[in-house]
């Protein structure tokens, strides 16, 4: 028996592309928001009952362009993992500058800190509480407006998938992936859903 429906909205565009962002605080592009306003379309026919959204702009912006008139509820738990002093900064910026740290998260992800940012420990459990959460809420269909990260992580832990996995999920931005709970487990019914 089908317990709820979920749908996971990563924010739009920000044009910062290749960029780690997770604390930063940056808008959409108009890149960003014509996606939402596309992907708009087809979340309006999914009847949603109750939207949980990150606190972060470029969340809350697309929440916006939604124009849903649901409950709807700000949530600390949402945000993006804080990439520290890596905010900002390409994948190769970051080799170059700090190759020793980046060596340390490939050894031992489970037990990474971003350097002045948060541990991958304590991001995994903030997922694991928006996971019961969203158990624990009554509603029947919910859309979630967050990050890719996030995203991603909670698709391993609803599909019973390693976290060390979650690159496996090519989540984009603007889009939507759909997950069908029931009481023995989930099933993905779709991935980087747009308009």
């Amino acid at each position: 028996m089908v317990e709820k429906e979920i749908y996971l909205l990563r924010h739009g565009d920000t044009g910062k592309q290749g960029c780690y962002l997770g604390a930063t605080d940056v808008p959409l592009s108009a890149k960003g928001l014509a996606q939402v306003r596309d992907t708009a379309k087809t979340l309006r026919q999914k009847n949603i009952d109750r939207v949980f959204c990150s606190p972060m702009l470029r969340c809350r912006q697309t929440f916006e362009q939604l124009e849903l008139a649901n409950p709807y509820r700000i949530d600390e738990l949402l945000k993006e993992v804080d990439f520290g002093r890596w905010e900002g900064k390409s994948f190769a910026e970051i080799v170059a500058g700090d190759a020793e740290a980046v060596a340390d998260w490939a050894r031992d992800p489970a037990q990474f800190c971003f350097p002045g940012g948060e541990a991958l420990v304590n991001f995994h459990n903030r997922v694991s509480a928006i996971m019961k959460m969203l158990g624990e809420d009554s509603s029947e269909r919910i859309l979630v407006v967050t990050h890719g990260g996030v995203i991603r992580h909670l698709l391993c832990l609803y599909l019973a998938i390693p976290t060390e996995k979650y690159l496996a999920f090519d989540v984009q931005t603007g889009s939507y992936s759909s997950l069908r709970l029931y009481s023995g487990g989930a099933v993905l019914t779709g991935m980087n859903i747009r308009g």
